[in-house]
């Protein structure tokens, strides 16, 4: 094979391996399916009236164009405990007295996977190649929204579980409030 030849398929080469990057990174993420209907988490009903949860505690509330309350609440007594894994602050957001989301935090990556194995037990089997993402995990349902995030820099994760009719509100005043 001539030189020039060599070079022109190595540059069609690297051309067709850049197109397949570019399509992989832009391909949707997909996510394991949450049955239809189900929206308990660990006892926390997505969109149940805070009066449901007595014990909880206001740390700040603020009003939106499009909800007329947002609410943040922690119930300081509460040591919430997942497949062994204990979090650092559970936070509560409710919109206009419904729960919108629950955000929770954790340290290291073997809690990571601990809580990934819970959630697939109760939610969904993810994918193998779902399974090999460390920053991010996530199910989808209805009713009802998990994501599983970590970050290795910092050794900590986010559990966050939300309503996605409700979040969608709270997420549309937030954005409104930048126009």
């Amino acid at each position: 094979m001539s030189p020039g030849r060599a070079s022109g398929l190595a540059g069609s080469v690297a051309f067709v391996l850049c197109v397949l990057a570019s399509v992989l990174l832009l391909a949707p993420a997909r996510s394991a399916r949450i049955p239809d209907g189900q929206n308990v988490f660990n006892g926390y009903a997505m969109g149940g009236p805070l009066s449901r949860y007595p014990a909880l505690q206001k740390v700040k509330s603020w009003t939106t164009e499009f909800v007329k309350e947002v609410g943040l609440y922690e119930n300081p007594g509460e040591e919430t405990v997942l497949n062994g894994v204990s979090f650092g602050k559970a936070r509560y957001r409710f919109a206009d007295g419904q729960l919108e989301s629950i955000d929770l935090t954790y340290t290291g990556r073997e809690n990571r996977d601990k809580l990934m194995r819970w959630l697939e037990e109760r939610y969904g089997k993810l994918i193998p190649a779902e399974r090999k993402m460390v920053t991010q995990v996530e199910w989808h349902g209805d009713v009802m929204a998990i994501t599983l995030s970590y970050n290795h820099a910092a050794n900590k994760g986010t559990l966050f579980v939300a309503s996605p009719e409700l979040h969608h509100r709270i997420h549309k005043s937030i954005a409104s409030m930048t126009d």
